[in-house]
């Protein structure tokens, strides 16, 4: 008799319709979108199904199928990063999609662990030097194979979201928000200095602090290319300019009926902090959105604890939690 292990075949995509993912959709409930219980759970499952598939039509670096009796029961999409390559100066890639469905916590973990040790042997072939992984903290079987393979717990984030029917969007005669203007991407950068040390990169010793720091400069100043893929916008008050969020709009109307609010960075300025800011930033962006969208997604790193208890104090709604995992091949 077969054990789950031995039942259980790992072989690359090789151009499997979407008709053939849709049993590992039939129990998701992680992520954003399934997490959410005002969602319609099968419109989150078909989301999530075809963001998958038109991923793996794009042509990810590598990806693995697992299948047990014909069926599919597990993938996993690996890409390789040229900027965070180029950037870095090491073989960098994601794991983007790992997706389980056994039949129970163990043939899950089986799953995982079988496509996971494919992405090892691959990755050492290719040299790579680095992946991340990000997972949804109650998908546990997932969460202990990327363990037993030597990705390091980095940090936890959470993504809440904010109803903007529930705000009066009259916007507020203390302050202004606007779009930032090309030639404030300097100022921008400035303020954002100090602004990101919660976040993973600098909880991780084998990036270099210098070119942490130069990325995230870098991320401020990207947000003003053109055309923009993000948005950003400005708090100015008593004409001074006192932080900025960037963001972009989704439209999820054909799974929802509505536009979701993604927002990215939000930074008030390190001398302009403890002065209230911080909530006119908030409310101000979200009044400035409130007609282009239904819902204002947040999300951030539980370090971040100032931020959290901002979170907190506007009654922002916790949706789910993720876990980030590092992995290097050696050290650097």
């Amino acid at each position: 008799m077969k054990t789950i292990r031995d039942s259980v075949e790992i072989s690359p995509y090789a151009g499997e319709s979407e008709d053939d993912l849709v049993p590992l959709f039939s129990k998701y409930a992680y992520g954003r979108y399934c997490s959410d219980p005002s969602l319609d759970l099968q419109a989150s499952r078909r989301f999530e199904l075809n963001q998958l598939y038109t991923y793996l039509q794009q042509g990810p670096t590598m990806s693995w199928l697992a299948t047990q009796s014909g069926v599919i029961v597990g993938v996993l999409g690996l890409r390789k990063s040229k900027w965070d390559t180029d950037f870095w100066g090491v073989n960098y890639a994601n794991v983007d999609h790992l997706v389980v469905q056994g039949a129970d916590t163990n043939s899950s973990k089986v799953i995982g662990e079988k496509l996971t040790q494919a992405m090892d042997e691959w990755s050492k072939r290719e040299r790579l030097d680095f992946i991340s992984a990000r997972v949804d903290i109650f998908d546990l079987p997932v969460v202990h194979v990327l363990e037993n393979h030597n990705f390091k717990y980095i940090e936890t984030t959470i993504t809440n979201s904010f109803d903007l029917k529930r705000l009066d969007s009259t916007p507020s005669k203390d302050y202004v928000i606007r779009l930032a203007r090309p030639d404030e991407a300097d100022l921008l950068i400035d303020l954002s200095k100090d602004g990101f040390n919660t976040h993973r990169f600098y909880a991780d010793a084998c990036f270099p602090k210098q070119k942490v720091d130069e990325m995230y400069r870098l991320w401020v100043q990207n947000s003003f290319v053109d055309p923009p893929i993000w948005t950003t916008v400005v708090l100015e008050k008593d004409d001074r300019v006192r932080g900025f969020m960037t963001y972009r709009v989704q439209d999820l109307t054909s799974y929802f009926g509505m536009n979701f609010v993604k927002w990215r960075m939000g930074v008030v300025g390190k001398n302009e902090r403890g002065q209230g800011h911080g909530v006119d930033l908030f409310i101000g962006a979200m009044k400035y959105m409130h007609g282009q969208a239904s819902v204002v997604d947040s999300g951030l790193t539980i370090r971040n604890i100032q931020s959290f208890n901002l979170h907190t104090k506007l009654n922002f709604k916790l949706i789910c939690s993720s876990i980030t995992f590092h992995k290097w091949f050696h050290e650097n």
